[in-house]
């Protein structure tokens, strides 16, 4: 039994490993690209790259700065990772995560009660917000066939325009600065612990971490990751084998925009203690988030690793746009090239599969 059980920790063990292979391969290329970049600039690319990473890495401050900005992001990559995985492509995470931290923010400033029963009902609304607004193009796709791919597209736009003008007017914080477009701060007992000393670093990098676990365990462990893996590989055998799609597709939603939430919620009581107009367009967690889900091939750890990377590009970026003078687009550059070269493989992978549809169709023919 124990060598059954030490097999099967070393073949996750090795799966995992796996998965970070792809990153890994995407990042060099990434990094060569914006090596040629740095080159045209007339900089030296390995003295950029060594104040980069020592800047985003190396140095506690600057590490605890990547994982506070990595904490949305690895959660924002779970929730597209999970509705991906199934066939579902959610593009709204962005809007879920505006949502989720609006509602939360909402019922913690103004529900009456103790501020730690009160927090967790904030949280508790927050992924039921989340949930339901996820589910929303969900039934749009059931009922009447729209493409949820522009639907979640188009309700980012709902959610961030509503939210700001809820901001903006009714709810904005006029005991401060008159220009910033913000709640009012939320109780101090209700705000995510720190930990660190010299940052910002909190508590919610634990949470984002406990996404990770439920994730890896959700899609491995139970029934219903089964099914909506295989309702992913090929739709029409999953119902063939008795899956009911649509129930898998709302409570995929569901989940995905739960767990949007949760980064959004995050981002409000672990860091910004209040709703700030354009906190998350302005950041671009969801997209960041929804590279990372590309580079590790939708895999919980390579998405984990992936997100920090990619938190390390952006605060890297920025310490040597101040201290080299090497401008910040440079980390913008090595992001998209890592998302280009991951999107050809994606590219291929579903012109093979649409060719091997349409093989199968005429062979039934």
């Amino acid at each position: 039994m124990k060598q059954s059980n030490g097999s099967a920790f070393s073949r996750s063990l090795l799966r995992s490993l796996a998965a970070l292979r792809q990153p890994l391969i995407a990042v060099v290329f990434g990094l060569a690209v914006g090596a040629v970049v740095i080159l045209s600039c007339g900089q030296n690319p390995l003295a950029v790259y060594a104040e980069m990473f020592q800047k985003s890495f190396l140095k506690p401050y600057y590490l605890f700065s990547t994982l506070t900005r990595a904490t949305p992001i690895i959660i924002s990559a779970m929730a597209t990772g999970i509705a991906w995985r199934a066939g579902y492509i959610n593009i709204g995470v962005e809007g879920q995560m505006i949502t989720g931290a609006f509602i939360g923010t909402l019922v913690a400033l103004y529900v009456p009660g103790p501020p730690v029963l009160i927090c967790l009902l904030a949280w508790l609304a927050a992924l039921a917000a989340g949930a339901l607004y996820a589910l929303l193009p969900a039934v749009l796709t059931w009922k009447f066939n729209v493409s949820m791919v522009i639907t979640t597209l188009m309700l980012n736009y709902v959610a961030n325009y509503i939210t700001s003008y809820f901001v903006t007017y009714p709810l904005k914080d006029t005991a401060g600065d008159g220009l910033a477009l913000q709640t009012i701060e939320l109780n101090e007992a209700m705000h995510l612990p720190r930990l660190s000393s010299i940052s910002t670093f909190n508590a919610g990098f634990i949470i984002a971490v406990l996404v990770m676990i439920g994730m890896m365990f959700l899609t491995r462990r139970t029934v219903f990751g089964y099914e909506s893996k295989m309702g992913g590989f090929n739709a029409a055998f999953a119902r063939y084998g008795g899956t009911k799609q649509i129930k898998v597709m709302m409570i995929t939603m569901a989940l995905s925009g739960a767990i949007a939430a949760i980064g959004g919620g995050t981002e409000v009581f672990g860091l910004k203690y209040r709703f700030v107009d354009g906190m998350f367009t302005s950041t671009s967690y969801a997209w960041t988030g929804l590279m990372a889900a590309l580079m590790a091939n939708l895999h919980p750890v390579g998405m984990f690793f992936s997100a920090i990377f990619l938190a390390g590009l952006q605060i890297g970026g920025s310490a040597i746009q101040r201290s080299m003078g090497i401008p910040l687009e440079i980390a913008t550059i090595i992001q998209c090239c890592i998302t280009l070269f991951v999107s050809v493989k994606v590219v291929f992978q579903f012109t093979k599969k649409k060719k091997a549809k349409t093989a199968e169709g005429g062979a039934q023919a």
